[in-house]
């Protein structure tokens, strides 16, 4: 008589460990370059499992059943083809709230974050949340940080794509927003909104990179994310010039307006700024690492310009 095998007949073999899963993981992210690993592979393991970093780093000797490792093989797969990690992870967090994220909209960047920062800093010296207006709200990101900060209390968004507008509802939804309004506008943005129709803030991190760069950008950015968020034009000012045009007659007085802008494009901004009689206060702000990256400006009675003699 045989003795039966260990473990009882017809066990399957225990599959690896959550922490050998992120190891090996780790070391195909090494062999093909990226920058950060470590990280990528934890975050790629975790949103697999549906758990946080820290959950996934205290339970690294659980077991990964078969289904599981397969998915996590799949993630890998499209993160080595150059898919962005948020659209694997299918999430990503801006300031306190949690957003889908995939194809049909920009990533919002921790830049865009600094620029709530302005914007904030601008409502505490007000009285009362106000009406805002976010154009090319993509994801939704700036408009449900705007309603989830009490920073405005009614915020409209406008995008040209309706597959953005289409994410940006899921988004509301999601967070449970209240005040959020969403609609399609044209390339001249403008003719969306009623004839009467104005606001406390107009806010924007329109397209800004020149069609010259587009070629030039990671192919991360360029072969995933939509162009129509990215492409400025010729000079990465076409949608700027049309918000600045357009900005002082849908301001209330003493409104506001704010722009997330390319690094070399400041003083072009400031230009088309202070063109307009009625915007004071023009102002180029640097992000974190000191570069400009945001203009402001405020909303006055009209001046009197000086003509030129």
């Amino acid at each position: 008589m045989t003795d039966a095998p260990r473990g009882g007949a017809g066990r399957r073999p225990a599959g690896p460990t959550r922490r050998e899963i992120v190891q090996g993981v780790r070391r195909e992210l090494e062999l093909a370059g990226l920058e950060a690993p470590r990280v990528e592979a934890e975050r790629l393991v975790a949103a697999v499992l549906a758990l946080s970093r820290s959950e996934l780093g205290a339970s690294g000797g659980e077991r990964v059943e078969p289904a599981a490792a397969t998915e996590v093989a799949r993630a890998v797969s499209r993160r080595l083809e150059g898919q962005p990690l948020q659209y694997i992870e299918g999430t990503v967090d801006f300031r306190r709230v949690r957003l889908v994220s995939d194809g049909r909209a920009l990533i919002p960047r921790p830049e865009t974050e600094q620029l709530l920062d302005l914007v904030a800093a601008w409502r505490r010296g007000r009285d009362a949340p106000a009406e805002a207006l976010d154009i090319g709200v993509g994801s939704g990101a700036i408009a449900l940080a705007l309603l989830d900060e009490g920073i405005a209390s009614r915020v409209v968004g406008l995008d040209i794509s309706a597959a953005a507008l289409d994410l940006a509802r899921a988004n509301a939804r999601r967070a449970g927003a209240e005040g959020l309004e969403l609609r399609a506008c044209p390339p001249d943005i403008w003719p969306a909104l009623g004839p009467a129709e104005d606001f406390d803030l107009i806010v924007s991190n329109p397209p800004y990179v020149t069609t010259g760069e587009w070629a030039t950008l990671e192919p991360v950015v360029r072969d995933h994310e939509p162009r129509v968020a990215l492409d400025g034009g010729e000079d990465g000012l076409d949608v700027m010039r049309t918000i600045v045009a357009g900005a002082p007659g849908r301001l209330r007085e003493g409104g506001a307006l704010f722009l997330e802008i390319g690094m070399a494009q400041g003083p072009a901004v400031l230009r088309f700024l202070r063109a307009e009689a009625s915007l004071t206060e023009e102002r180029i702000a640097t992000d974190l690492a000191g570069r400009p990256r945001f203009a402001s400006a405020r909303r006055v009675a009209a001046r009197t310009v000086p003509r030129a003699r």
